[in-house]
């Protein structure tokens, strides 16, 4: 389906009559016939029902037209937008990330809606993870204007703020093969006699040491190890060393040969956004904050 086939049915949706609809966007009648047939191939629905000298929209056709002039117009409020705001200076603001699996999901949204549907301009600002201790400070500097970040690992200051948008919990990383591979969840008395790997990127994480007494305080006795680098876990896991215990938004949809299952614990890790309180921006943050709320939870259906 593509944007010739569209205009032609709209056209002929009108007019109910070839000869006119060829006249009104320029092309032969042929040409109108040809895109029209094709169209009904492509969807499957018939659109028109033919009759000598006489053409009628089907039922499923005034469905079908309905939902493309909203569409159609959509598009062009979109393009006008975009056409009117090229000359416009559009306020900057500068967001934090760190490349996660589940950034590169809900990003490219925020991204869209943002840049399409607002007079700012999003700009993403890379942040290394090992600098994550920093974010106060990049924030307090004007480096960025706010980041989306695990509640835990900030520390609080009076002229930051923070705005949870998420919690999740943790998932056990199992390679295909393994005896839990077909598990839909896992609880503490799966993970005996096996060796585990638990990413613990930072000291003193409330949610992680909670779980980490959880294991230890459980009737299983459970060997786990400690380990930072979550791509060091991952690859021990894959050569089939153990198992991984990681937060679940490290959760990597390409990663086929791997299974993410939801580990059946209480804990839960906090995901939000972290700005200045008193910031000269504060109005279209807090609009921005709304779009990228609105892109997580698009993107969560696909995650």
């Amino acid at each position: 389906m593509n944007s010739t086939q569209i205009k032609c049915f709209l056209s002929l949706a009108k007019t109910l009559n070839f000869t006119q609809s060829a006249h009104n966007m320029y092309l032969s009648q042929s040409t109108v016939s040809k895109n029209i047939k094709n169209l009904e191939k492509e969807i499957q629905v018939k659109l028109f029902d033919r009759k000598y000298h006489q053409i009628i929209l089907t039922e499923k056709g005034k469905i079908f037209y309905n939902q493309m002039v909203l569409s159609a117009a959509e598009i062009d409020d979109t393009i006008q937008n975009l056409r009117q705001s090229r000359n416009i200076t559009r306020p900057k603001i500068k967001m934090g990330y760190t490349d996660l699996p589940f950034e590169k999901k809900w990003l490219p949204v925020a991204l869209r809606l943002i840049n399409t549907q607002t007079n700012l301009e999003l700009v993403p600002f890379f942040v290394d993870p090992g600098q994550e201790q920093n974010i106060n400070k990049l924030i307090s500097d004007g480096t960025i204007d706010l980041m989306l970040m695990q509640k835990d690992i900030i520390h609080e200051k009076e002229e930051t703020r923070y705005q949870e948008i998420l919690k999740k919990g943790f998932s056990v990383v199992v390679y295909q093969g393994d005896s839990l591979f077909v598990k839909s969840s896992i609880n503490f008395h799966d993970l005996a006699n096996r060796r585990v790997y638990l990413w613990n990127g930072h000291d003193n994480f409330p949610a992680i040491e909670s779980l980490k007494f959880s294991m230890q305080s459980s009737d299983t006795d459970i060997n786990f190890h400690e380990e930072i680098d979550s791509s060091i876990l991952i690859a021990y896991v894959r050569a089939k060393m153990g198992i991984g215990i990681v937060p679940s938004i490290l959760y990597n949809k390409d990663d086929t040969d791997l299974r993410y299952i939801p580990l059946n614990t209480e804990q839960r890790l906090s995901y939000g956004i972290l700005s200045l309180v008193n910031s000269d921006k504060k109005n279209n943050i807090n609009k921005i904050n709304q779009y990228i709320a609105q892109a997580i939870n698009i993107s969560k259906t696909q995650w």
